[in-house]
C-alpha cells in the first residue's frame, strides 16, 4: 500500500497518478492471483483454482481495457509494453 501512496504523492500530472496507481493496483492483483493459482494447484483445490484463474483473467482484461481507452484518447500507451 505504501507504493500506492508514494505514487499519489508524486509531483506529476493527475492523469499519470491515475495511470500508475491503476497499473500498480492491478499488477498487485495479478501477482497475488498467480501465487494463489500455484497454491491451489499444489493442493489440488479445483474450486479455488478456477476462482483465482477468473480473478487473474479479469485483472489482465481490466488492464487491456484501460490501455485501449488511453491509447485511443492520448495516442500513446499508458505504460511500456511487456
Amino acid at each position: 500500500m505504501s507504493e500506492f501512496i508514494e505514487i499519489m504523492n508524486q509531483d506529476i500530472p493527475e492523469l499519470e497518478k491515475l495511470t500508475q496507481g491503476f497499473k500498480h493496483a492491478t499488477d498487485s492483483i495479478i501477482t497475488y492471483a498467480e501465487h494463489e493459482i500455484e497454491l491451489a494447484r499444489a493442493l489440488q483445490d479445483k474450486e479455488k483454482l478456477v476462482k483465482e484463474q477468473i480473478k487473474l483473467s479479469m485483472a489482465k482484461h481490466a488492464q487491456t481495457i484501460y490501455e485501449d481507452c488511453f491509447l485511443l484518447a492520448y495516442r500513446r500507451r499508458p505504460w511500456p509494453e511487456t
